[in-house]
């Protein structure tokens, strides 16, 4: 065992190697996988922290990675090892390749009892990959050099020129943008920028949202402190706000948040219609429904009755503005949530939108001998299956009129009838996730 390798790394190897053995067996978000698995130990924060970078940062690259270790496998196939050989060589090839580490310094976490492991690494990390990935389709190409299934890079070509596909897979590997707000329903809510600051964090006022707020250093400052625990700060992406704001809401409104799970836009939503306003939130999930209700106790707003119902089936009826935050492949969130790309197929694709035009229906449906009811529709997606084309669908099925969103953002994908009535926030062009908003109303 080399004594200069500090134990810290060596723990956060052995626990990254764990993790990722565990999502070979069951793939599932690696975070999840890594939360569960964290327990008191001798380590410290730091082993937790670059335990966290090297099992997401393998996730985050698998199919560049997995590419790099056919061509160093040779006749053999990866699909021929097990889940602790690959996931060995996963993360050697990831630690030389993206953090610079030697062969000799990996040796004994990872390749030490099978020697022949050492030479596929060694071939692995001397792939020049635009080189090999030369002859391969455009779609193909910016697949395997940018870490993304080849579905969705085919999808965005069709939809965005390329430069800004190449910027938006870009961005998906790089980090997370923060934003934080203060809730309202706190006490001191008025000085929350000056808590920030007292706690270490350099933030910045966001250029379209008052009281919001993009933490530029030291996120960790304000996630370690007392005010973020007790709800008084709130950390809550760009993109979501603005969906909330598109709902253009007033004192006294009466809204429904029909797929409200973990309720941080009903929290906002509660915010904006005080204080004669009200709030109907409902989920479908029991379990994601008892944490949406644990956190909104916490953050105390006064106005929200949480049910457990399935939006589909329209449970609410005295509103007159509703948000359907939809169930979605969150492919606008894979810079911090990479795994959610991984599961993306054409079969995953149609379940998820057979969903989204389910609730969609029913809510219009139900609303039907109330015109004038408004709706916006969102999700947190960066594929047209699941904005453009449902916006276009129900223009065709149902008597509605869409509406200004009234926030910044682009336009929708080019082609669609809505395209020019919608947002589209992309994290490449406007430092959010990605999002598709649309407004819209019942009409008679």
């Amino acid at each position: 065992m080399d004594p200069d390798i500090p134990k810290t790394v060596r723990g956060a190897r052995a626990n990254a190697l764990r993790a990722l053995e565990e999502y070979h067996r069951k793939p599932r978000p690696i975070m999840s996988i890594l939360r569960e698995a964290e327990t008191p130990s001798e380590y410290s924060d730091e082993t937790r922290i670059h335990t966290n970078s090297l099992a997401a940062g393998v996730v985050k690259h698998l199919n560049t990675i997995d590419f790099l270790i056919a061509r160093g496998l040779g006749a053999r196939k990866p699909s021929q090892l097990d889940g602790r050989e690959r996931s060995k060589l996963r993360l050697a090839v990831f630690e030389c390749r993206w953090f610079g580490a030697t062969l000799e310094t990996l040796s004994d976490e990872y390749l030490k009892q099978n020697p022949r492991m050492e030479s596929v690494v060694k071939k692995a990390i001397e792939v020049d990959v635009d080189r090999a990935t030369q002859r391969l389709s455009t779609a193909s190409k910016l697949s395997v050099r940018y870490s993304h299934p080849s579905f969705m890079v085919e999808t965005l070509l069709d939809n965005l020129p390329e430069d800004d596909v190449l910027e938006l897979l870009k961005a998906n590997n790089g980090g997370r943008h923060y934003y934080i707000r203060a809730n309202k329903f706190k006490e001191g809510h008025e000085t929350m920028p000056s808590i920030a600051s007292e706690l270490g964090a350099i933030i910045e006022p966001d250029i379209d949202i008052p009281g919001l707020y993009r933490v530029t250093r030291n996120i960790d400052k304000i996630v370690g402190s007392e005010p973020f625990r007790n709800g008084s700060i709130l950390i809550h992406d760009k993109a979501s706000v603005l969906t909330v704001h598109a709902l253009n809401l007033k004192p006294g409104d009466a809204v429904w948040d029909s797929c409200a799970a973990p309720g941080q836009k009903t929290q906002l939503i509660a915010e904006q219609v005080i204080p004669s306003g009200r709030v109907v939130a409902s989920e479908r999930y029991a379990n994601r429904l008892r944490i949406a209700k644990e956190r909104s106790n916490l953050l105390k707003p006064v106005n929200v009755e949480w049910l457990h119902a399935d939006a589909s089936k329209s449970p609410v009826r005295n509103v007159r503005k509703i948000l359907i935050d939809a169930p979605c492949s969150s492919t606008g969130t894979l810079n911090s949530h990479p795994y959610y790309k991984w599961r993306l197929n054409k079969q995953t694709l149609l379940g998820i939108m057979s969903v989204q035009n389910k609730i969609l229906d029913g809510i219009i449906k139900r609303f039907v001998d109330r015109p004038g009811t408004e709706i916006v529709y969102a999700t947190c997606s960066v594929l047209p299956h699941e904005g453009e084309s449902q916006i276009d669908s129900v223009l065709n099925r149902h008597n509605i009129e869409l509406l200004d969103p009234g926030i910044p953002g682009s336009s929708g994908y080019p082609g669609f009838g809505c395209s020019k009535s919608v947002r589209r926030l992309f994290l490449h062009k406007h430092a959010t996730s990605g999002f598709f908003i649309a407004r819209f109303k019942i009409t008679d």
